[in-house]
């Protein structure tokens, strides 16, 4: 970790109170930012990282509140891992499925990025990482969660406008397309949480990376 200086940053984790998400907090904070994480779950033993109360069910609005939207404005480091999973055949999808896999896996991330970028633009430095699903890089199908799968798919046209349009302002955006989480791993295509934290730090502390789709998913394949 002492490769990562990033003292004097600020770091906002939505979806930070668990699991990869506190994993790239604590990284974050050892490498010397200041760091706040969102979730609906009260932090325990995070020491250094500040916290705050969001409740994803109540979607858009809750970015919009006066305390979060402070945060977006001052954020150099945005780290987007909040996204819930839907498993259901499409003719078992209900309209509010659909509706929530929109706003949660890709609208919340999109609303998240445009708060973010006019004051990375003014400091002339910005990261960004977004996290897809795993193997949506790219379009493929999908038996049983369609609607998460269209959604996180999405988040590869954000990020590549963002690296496309934004790289002139210093700011750069990839994304951690992850595999089965397990901590430690289990078995032998599933990721260590800490293994994936660890690929954030590489994308957030190079000014090279950008526009980066990452599988990190020990090389699983559905048809293997």
């Amino acid at each position: 970790m002492q490769n990562f200086d990033l003292k004097g940053k600020n770091a906002f984790v939505i979806g930070g109170t668990g699991g990869i998400g506190l994993e790239v907090a604590r990284m974050l904070r050892e490498s010397g930012a200041e760091v706040t994480v969102a979730g609906r779950h009260q932090l325990k033993n995070a020491q250094g990282i500040d916290w705050v109360h969001v409740d994803f069910d109540l979607g858009a609005s809750e970015l919009a509140r006066d305390d979060v939207k402070c945060l977006l404005e001052k954020c150099d480091i945005l780290i987007f891992t909040y996204g819930p999973f839907i498993q259901k055949s499409l003719h078992e999808t209900t309209p509010d499925d659909w509706l929530k896999m929109a706003v949660d896996d890709y609208a919340l991330p999109g609303i998240a990025v445009s708060s973010v970028l006019p004051g990375m633009m003014e400091r002339k430095f910005g990261r960004i990482i977004l996290f897809g699903g795993t193997r949506t890089f790219q379009i493929n199908p999908y038996r049983t969660n369609a609607a998460y799968a269209g959604a996180k798919t999405g988040i590869s046209v954000i990020i590549k406008s963002i690296s496309a349009e934004y790289r002139k302002h210093g700011v750069t955006c990839n994304g951690i397309f992850p595999g089965f989480t397990r901590n430690p791993p289990d078995d032998s295509v599933s990721v260590d949480e800490k293994s994936i934290a660890l690929q954030v730090m590489n994308l957030v502390c190079s000014s090279d990376l950008n526009g980066v789709l990452m599988n990190v998913d020990c090389g699983w394949n559905p048809v293997s």
